[in-house]
């Protein structure tokens, strides 16, 4: 059976897993605020499409990168790079033209039916009129229309979902949370379809244990970030694999316990450190 790997593109990472990730994997990123999940999005996306990882035996690139947005309007995402990782930014913007990286906005689906006025949530240049104000078919439901959108975009691409946690709060208001657990197992059996690589990013803490372990066991694999202190005032970002089918045991055989990770404007996302068991 032929295995392939997508890269994370991360050069401090991916000799460590055999060169990258099993194509076909939904991998939840559970992470504490400000502990490196986004970051190590956003920093992979660039890496990936800079062209300098080469296609080789076992190792596949992905067609293109779509970022999935529920609250966050594609011009709030890209100011965020550009202030973050300016030189991420430059090799972003040029490959949006060239659909290598496309951004798919759902905000405007995602609050149609709140109380939050049209003119805070549209990203749309358009004059309101009342014809607009209509709901359209997408903003009547937004899980079929990420359904469609992920069956038409998905084959051979790396997906991020930037907000596990928006879209799980807007489905608990409209579906059981059992349904919403079918979703998730739907996805995973998807993504080996796809044979690309989806992300989902989930906030640490917003669900209850239970739930989030639910969640977590509808995944190939779930990457951990969190923060570890290291005193009374000094803190280090560090992150683990706490499941992952075809990679966890490779890095068990190497004695691997995590990362510890670093963030910075010119690099980005990167491994600084990796942590073995003591005395091995």
């Amino acid at each position: 059976m032929k295995i392939s790997r997508i890269p994370t593109g991360i050069d401090s990472l991916d000799p460590i897993l055999q060169g990258g990730l099993p194509s076909g994997s939904l991998i939840l990123l559970l992470g504490e605020i400000g502990a490196g999940d986004s970051e190590f999005v956003l920093t992979s996306s660039a890496r990936l499409l800079m062209g300098q990882i080469k296609q080789s035996n076992g190792i596949t690139m992905p067609k293109k990168i779509c970022y999935i947005s529920f609250t966050r309007s594609k011009e709030d995402i890209v100011k965020e790079i550009a202030l973050s990782f300016p030189d991420y930014h430059k090799i972003l913007d040029c490959k949006i033209p060239k659909n290598e990286f496309e951004f798919k906005d759902f905000s405007d689906s995602y609050f149609a039916r709140s109380f939050i006025p049209a003119t805070w949530r549209s990203s749309s240049s358009t004059p309101l009129s009342f014809e607009s104000l209509r709901w359209n078919e997408e903003q009547k439901n937004l899980v079929e229309t990420l359904i469609d959108y992920l069956d038409k975009n998905a084959a051979g691409s790396v997906v991020i979902i930037d907000s596990l946690t928006a879209l799980t709060q807007y489905c608990l208001e409209r579906m059981e949370w059992n349904d919403l657990i079918l979703f998730l197992r739907g996805l995973q059996k998807a993504s080996k379809m796809w044979d690309g690589l989806v992300y989902a990013i989930l906030s640490e803490g917003i669900f209850d244990n239970s739930k989030q372990e639910e969640i977590s066991e509808c995944m190939d694999g779930v990457m951990v970030f969190e923060w570890e202190k290291m005193g009374p005032s000094q803190r280090k970002r560090i992150m683990y694999l706490k499941k992952f089918r075809g990679v966890l045991p490779g890095l068990c055989e190497d004695n691997i316990v995590n990362f510890e990770t670093q963030i910075s404007p010119l690099k980005g996302f990167e491994v600084s450190n990796v942590k073995r068991v003591r005395g091995r």
